[in-house]
Parts: structure tokens; sequence; C-alpha cells
């Protein structure tokens, strides 16, 4: 294999902004999360976990209330084709990786409630077999976000309930590669955004809800492959807007939708704005409470623009599970979602190289979290 083809599939890796930017999770380690399939993240206001996903739902919380979870992430992707001289080329990319969600929430009044959380907020981290596209000189690329968000929600008014967040994000950003000599680069950063948040309560079945989460740069200049002039600038998590709506259909059904915008066109020019849309349906019986939701996300990339780190096409999520409330009051959750993040053929180039024409045969990931709360 000719050398010059392997320092431009290793370029390929740096040449586009959009690989510092990552996947976000939809997910966060709690059975409404994730058995919604990230649905019921705008409305939620059933715990702690709201100073997460959605602020102004803190001020369901009576006294006090904690949340834990922890989620299970397989994540697969799967490259077959060959380069500008024909020879085959085959590689994937897998990962496997526990994420944690920690949050606590307080009344202090009769209006405010103020909540802490740690959690995942995402990232890419993928070691591959056969390198990046085949060529067997990118090991591993792993970027990894951990959240803490400073909450607070008010009731504005019995039935406007107004939140918002300080977000510190720490960015962990590494590759390992072997292209020319050994490289084992990494790179940290803490940056700090907000969030801001709004529900309103129609009537007693049914309420609106609103979050808008800016994004956040961090500076990784030193992240990098100095032997071939590569270097990551920036990474930046993108600005996110979600409309959400919960309605009551009976004492035991519950029907949640959502709709919502990622901004990623702001951070690359060759990426689109991601727009999502989903629904779920919560049923309860006895101390049983069973909830599937299905998610639908545009794509990230048109398949021209794809770049080997993020073959990222329109995606869809499914999950489901399974949460039990004991006779405290405290409740034990199950849920499992399956992410399909898109196949397609594929022709990846830089400087009007055709290095890698294939297909993107397998794209997936796996979650399964268990998670406890009161």
């Amino acid at each position: 294999m000719k050398k010059n083809n392997l320092t431009i599939a290793l370029l390929a890796v740096f040449s586009s902004s959009s690989f510092a930017g990552g996947i976000l999770l939809h997910e966060v380690a709690t059975f409404d999360s994730v058995s919604s399939a990230g649905v019921g993240n705008v409305s939620n206001r059933i715990d702690a976990s709201a100073a997460i996903t959605s602020p102004a739902g803190l001020t369901s919380i009576t006294d006090s209330s904690l949340s834990v979870g922890a989620q299970y992430l397989d994540a697969y992707t799967e490259h077959n084709g060959k380069n500008e001289f024909d020879e085959s080329l085959s590689s994937n990319g897998k990962t496997r990786s526990l994420v944690p969600s920690l949050a606590y929430a307080q009344r202090v009044n009769d209006s405010w409630v103020l909540g802490a959380s740690l959690h995942g907020d995402g990232g890419l981290g993928m070691d591959y077999t056969g390198g990046l596209i085949g060529y067997e000189q990118i090991n591993s690329i792993s970027q990894e976000a951990l959240n803490l968000h400073l909450s607070a929600g008010y009731q504005a008014s019995d039935n406007l309930s107004l939140g918002g967040a300080v977000v510190v994000q720490h960015l962990m950003t590494s590759i390992d590669s072997t292209a020319n000599a050994h490289i084992d680069n990494e790179g940290n950063s803490t940056a700090a955004s907000f969030m801001l948040s709004a529900m309103y309560d129609l009537s007693e079945s049914t309420f609106l809800s609103a979050n808008y989460k800016h994004r956040v740069k961090h500076d990784l200049s030193d992240i990098g492959v100095p032997s071939l002039d590569a270097y990551l600038d920036s990474a930046t998590w993108p600005s996110r807007f979600d409309l959400g709506v919960q309605h009551k259909i009976s004492e035991q059904l519950t029907f949640k939708a959502m709709t919502g915008v990622e901004l990623w066109s702001d951070f690359d020019d060759k990426a689109n704005d991601v727009y999502s849309v989903g629904t779920a349906l919560a049923y309860s019986q006895s101390d049983w409470t069973y909830q599937a939701g299905l998610r639908y996300d545009s794509k990230m990339y048109d398949v021209e623009n794809m770049t080997p780190a993020l073959p990222i096409g329109a995606n869809w999520s499914l999950g489901l599970g399974a949460e039990k409330t004991r006779s405290n009051g405290d409740r034990i959750g199950i849920a499992y979602q399956y992410r399909h993040l898109g196949t397609q053929d594929v022709n990846y180039s830089v400087a009007g190289t055709d290095y890698f024409t294939g297909s993107v045969d397998t794209n997936r990931i796996h979650v399964i979290s268990v998670s406890y709360a009161y």
C-alpha cells in the first residue's frame, strides 16, 4: 500500500472540524430517558434528574430527590471498500463503556428548588481493527465529555415553571496513531456554558416544555500529529433547542412527544443542522411502569461530506424498559435502547484523491441502563 495514501488517510481525520464535535448522547442514565429513546428528556419533571435534562422540572420536587444511574454503551461501525489502486480495504471500530449519571435536588422554599448533577454528555471513542478505514494507521480515537450542572427551578406561577443551569464541561480527547512514527497524544479542556428551561401547564393532564442548551467551545490545540502538521484547534458541543409535550390520557397511560434541533452547521460548514422528532408511551399498573419510545434524527452529513470518523447519516432510536416503585416510594428501573446511525455507500477523498470507495455496512449503538431514584 502506498505511503502517500497512508498519510492522506490520517490527514482526513484532522481535516474536518466536525471530528471535534463528537456525538451527543440523547440518553441520560435513567429509566425515563433511555426507555423513551430520549423523548422524555425535555419534559422530565419526575425527580432530580431534571437538573440534567430540564431544570424547570425541578419545581415538581416537594422536599428532596436523588437520581443515580449507569448506562452501558456498546458501539460498533464497519467499513468495507477499495482504494484508488483497487486494493481491498476493511476495518471496524468498536467501544464498550460505562457512562454514569448522578443528580441531587433540594427544595429551599415555596418557590425555589436547587440541584446539582454529574453525567456523561457524549463523545466519540473507538478502537479500530484495521485502522480507521483499512489503512492500519489509526489505532484509536477518543473524545469524551463529562458535565457538571448547577441547576435551579423557580415556580413563577401556578402554571409556569422556569429553570436554568450553569454547565461546566470537561472534555478528554486522545489519538493513538502509528503513521510515520508512533503518536500517542492526549488533551483536556474545561469550559462553561448555560441552559435555560420552561414548563407550562395547559391543564391538569397536559403540559408543554422547552429547553435551550448553549454551545460549549474547547481549546484542543495540543492534540495532533506534529510530523504531519495536523492539529485539532478546537472542539465544540453544539447548541440545542427542544420542545416537548406530555398528556395524561388516563390514570394509567401517558403520551410524550418532542421535537428539536442541534446546530451542527455553526461549527462545520459541511455539516447539517440535525432535526429530531420522537414519541413515547408510558403505561403504569400497580407498582410497575412500562415505557417505549421511538426517535428520528435527520442526517448530520450528506453522504458526499461524510468523514471516516463520523459517517453519521439519518438515524433512529428505539427504547423500552420497566421501572418498579417500592413501598417506600423509591424507584428501580432497567431500560434498553437501540440506536441505528445509518448505513450508506461512501467515497472519502482529500485533494481530489479518492482514498476510499465503499460502504458503511454497520453503524449502531446498544444502550443498557439501570437506575435508582426517589
